[in-house]
């Protein structure tokens, strides 16, 4: 089977419960289009000495069935 990618970044904003990714409606959307998650790594923001100190958002890929042409 062959397949096709595209990735996403995420940046988390402050809300009132804490951070939030917005991601709610765009992922069932991405879900109905047959686009499934396969990996998601956190960013993470270097303070001014270079040293991690946070996570900021998500890297996401997912992966769906490429179209294979059809065969005349």
């Amino acid at each position: 089977m062959q397949w096709e990618y595209f990735d996403r970044m995420v940046i988390f904003s402050d809300g009132d419960g804490g951070m939030v990714s917005g991601l709610d409606t765009w992922i069932n959307g991405a879900g109905s289009e047959g686009w499934e998650l396969v990996s998601a790594a956190p960013l993470i923001a270097p303070n001014k000495d270079g040293v991690a100190y946070g996570t900021i958002g998500l890297h996401l890929i997912f992966k769906r069935p490429a179209a294979v042409p059809q065969e005349a």
